[in-house]
């Protein structure tokens, strides 16, 4: 997980509904990209009870939340990925643990879109695309990070040596990066359930988002341009046929 800004203030909401899960993770990780003078006090409870809080050079944006782990950390483990703004469900990592061990070669999802293609080459508006309303695994599953997503240990080693090609692509969309990542290694994405599932904001954290930028605003639709190749186009054009 990473924060920013005023949302450094609620973050424990977060956290804290994912030490109350059924499951506990093996560890917590919120990454910083500044110094803090003074931790507030609720992640310092936080700290006591095995949160770690961890400060890397800014400049990573959205990406904050998984690559400096994967580019200085052992792979050996599923990662997941969740985010700041979200009060998870106490089966939250529990079911994803469960399709992780049901479907292990799989990006595993709690909500996902079917991508949307007019031809081989070409997307369809994000805006447009359909919720997934499947527990298949396909490449034209694209799995958003909003309710979590955990990625597979060789994913992970995949996208620590493909370096970091999100900075000039996808620089505020990580969900685009990873799905690109996913397709080209061969990964497909799997929804926990046969529909999307979707949890409560915490209050007031929505004035600070990057939805209205990277939907309303078109960015999602002209990072993934930049971001697909030819090949990664091609195998998510494939699989469409088969869930339309």
């Amino acid at each position: 997980m990473t924060t920013h800004g005023e949302r450094l203030r609620d973050v424990w909401l977060a956290i804290e509904s994912i030490g109350r899960g059924t499951v506990k993770p093996h560890r917590l990780v919120l990454w910083l990209d500044r110094p803090l003078r003074r931790i507030p006090w609720r992640l310092r409870r936080l700290q006591q009870r095995g949160l770690e809080i961890r400060f890397v050079s800014p400049g990573l944006g959205v990406h904050t939340k998984y690559w400096p782990l994967l580019s200085s950390e052992p792979l050996d483990r599923p990662l997941v990925m969740s985010d700041d703004d979200i009060i998870y469900p106490q089966t939250w990592l529990e079911e994803l643990r469960g399709a992780h061990q049901d479907s292990p070669g799989c990006v595993i999802a709690h909500r996902a879109h079917v991508i949307g293609m007019s031809s081989e080459s070409a997307f369809t508006p994000y805006s447009s695309w359909r919720p997934c309303e499947s527990d298949a695994a396909h490449f034209a599953h694209f799995a958003t990070s909003v309710s979590g997503q955990l990625l597979p240990p060789q994913l992970q080693k995949a996208i620590r040596d493909d370096g970091e090609g999100f900075l000039r692509t996808a620089p505020t969309a990580d969900d685009v990066w990873l799905h690109y990542e996913a397709v080209k290694h061969g990964f497909a994405t799997r929804q926990v359930l046969d529909r999307q599932q979707h949890w409560w904001f915490i209050p007031g954290s929505q004035q600070t988002g990057l939805n209205a930028v990277n939907v309303t605003g078109g960015e999602n639709d002209r990072q993934l341009a930049a971001t697909h190749s030819a090949e990664t186009r091609r195998r998510i054009w494939g699989e469409l046929a088969t869930i339309r």
